[in-house]
Parts: structure tokens; C-alpha cells; sequence
């Protein structure tokens, strides 16, 4: 229990740390470039990059439910990205949450992929092995 609330507490630190380091990253490429520009690559690059970086990260350190370790993780840097915004519409909330969702769900994908193929290269393969004791 211990090493998962210090997975969920490293992976709010390094999502908020690697939102500083991208803020910085485009601020030294932002000359030239239109407000639309940098949102576009704060939206579609930087935001899922951090996702997937948390996720991986947590995959690696975790030893059982990478998923939800790192979906919790990034729920408030989520949060914070995106604020809390009060729209009485539908649409509004979706188009809200939507972004939120998917940041989750891809550090949780990312997390569980590590998560296996960091539990995957520990182990070989039966047939391996025994073509290694035939020889």
C-alpha cells in the first residue's frame, strides 16, 4: 500500500515537473510562433507526451495494477491543466472532460504496457529454455 500512494505521489510530481519543463521548452520555441500554434502543441504534443511519460514511469516502478496506479496519479495534473470550468451546456462539460479522459486513459494504457513488458522481459520463454538445456 505504501509503494502505491508513493507511485501516485511520484507521478503528481514528475506530471507537474515535466508541465514546467514543456512550459519552458515553449517559451524558447515560441519565437515566431502564433498563441494558436503553441496551443496546438500543448494540446496534441506536450499534454499526451506527459500522459504517456507518467504512465511508462509508473508501469516500470509498479508491481501489481499499473492502471489505476497511474490513472490517479494524473487525475490532478489533469485537473489542473484543465481547470474546473463551470459551463452550464452539455456540450460544455463534454468538451471539458473529454481531453481529461483521454490524458487518463492513455497514462493508464502506457502503465499497463510497461507494466507487461517490464514483467515479460524477467521471465523467458518455456520453449526457450528448453532449446538452451538441449544443446
Amino acid at each position: 500500500m505504501l509503494r502505491k500512494t508513493l507511485l501516485v505521489i511520484m507521478a503528481t510530481v514528475v506530471s507537474y515537473t515535466l508541465t514546467a519543463f514543456g512550459g519552458y521548452v515553449l517559451y524558447t520555441l515560441s519565437t515566431g510562433q502564433s498563441e494558436a500554434q503553441l496551443s496546438v502543441l500543448v494540446r496534441f504534443i506536450l499534454n499526451p507526451l506527459i500522459a504517456l511519460l507518467v504512465g511508462c514511469l509508473v508501469g516500470l516502478l509498479s508491481k501489481d495494477h499499473p492502471a489505476w496506479t497511474s490513472a490517479i496519479g494524473l487525475v490532478a495534473w489533469a485537473l489542473l491543466v484543465h481547470g474546473s470550468r463551470s459551463s452550464g451546456s452539455i456540450s460544455g462539460l463534454i468538451a471539458w472532460a473529454a481531453p481529461v479522459a483521454v490524458y487518463i486513459i492513455l497514462g493508464a494504457l502506457a502503465g499497463v504496457v510497461a507494466w507487461r513488458f517490464r514483467n515479460r522481459a524477467g521471465t523467458t520463454r518455456p520453449s526457450v529454455r528448453a532449446g538452451i538445456a538441449a544443446s
